[in-house]
C-alpha cells in the first residue's frame, strides 16, 4: 500500500499540487523567491495528500448514506482494549496520526503569519482536524476522539518545530515559554 502512495498518488498529488498553486503564486502581489513560494506549494500538496489519505482512501466505496455510524467519544480507549488489529498494528495507527499532522502545525505559522501563536495553530489544527473525523462519521467510517487527539498531538509538535527553526540559539527555550 505504501508503495502505491508513492509510486501513484504522490506524483500525481504533486502534479495535481502544481496546477492549483500556479494560478494563486502567479497572481500574488509578492513575487518572492523559491523560499516564498515553496511552503506555499508544500501546503497545497500536504492538504491534498490529507485529503486523499482520510476522505479519499475509500473510493468508490464512499457515500454518505451508510448502513451503520460508528464513533468513540471515550479518550484512550486503546490503552484499555487492544483492537482486534492487534496491538502492533494499533500503535503504528497512534504514531501516523500524530505523524501525519506534523507538517500541518508546521507549515501553517509558515505560511500565515496570523497563526504564528500557539493558540491560533492550535484551532487551526483543532478545526482541520475535527473536520475530518465529522466527514468521516457521515460516511460511515469510523470517528474516534483519539484520533483527534493525536492529529492535534502532531500539529503541535509541528507547531513547536516551527519555533525551534525561528529560534536563536540560547534564547529558544526561553521564548517558547514565554519567558
Amino acid at each position: 500500500m505504501l508503495l502505491y502512495y508513492v509510486l501513484f498518488v504522490l506524483p500525481a498529488v504533486a502534479a495535481v499540487s502544481l496546477v492549483l498553486y500556479l494560478p494563486w503564486g502567479l497572481a500574488g502581489r509578492r513575487r518572492g523567491g523559491l523560499a516564498y513560494h515553496l511552503p506555499r506549494y508544500a501546503l497545497v500538496g500536504y492538504g491534498l495528500s490529507l485529503l486523499y489519505l482520510t476522505i479519499l482512501w475509500y473510493y468508490p466505496n464512499i457515500t454518505f448514506r451508510p448502513e451503520y455510524y460508528f464513533w468513540n467519544l471515550r479518550p484512550f480507549v486503546w490503552v484499555t482494549e487492544v483492537y482486534d488489529m492487534g496491538l502492533r498494528r494499533m500503535l503504528e495507527q497512534l504514531a501516523m496520526n500524530v505523524l501525519m499532522f506534523v507538517p500541518l502545525g508546521l507549515l501553517l505559522p509558515v505560511d500565515f503569519p496570523r497563526l504564528r501563536s500557539l493558540p491560533r495553530t492550535a484551532l487551526a489544527v483543532l478545526g482541520t482536524t475535527m473536520a475530518i473525523e465529522i466527514t468521516q462519521f457521515f460516511m460511515g467510517r469510523s470517528a474516534d476522539i483519539d484520533d483527534v487527539i493525536m492529529n492535534f498531538a502532531g500539529g503541535l509538535l509541528g507547531w513547536c518545530l516551527f519555533r525551534l527553526l525561528n529560534c536563536r540559539p540560547g534564547r529558544c527555550w526561553k521564548k517558547m515559554l514565554g519567558e
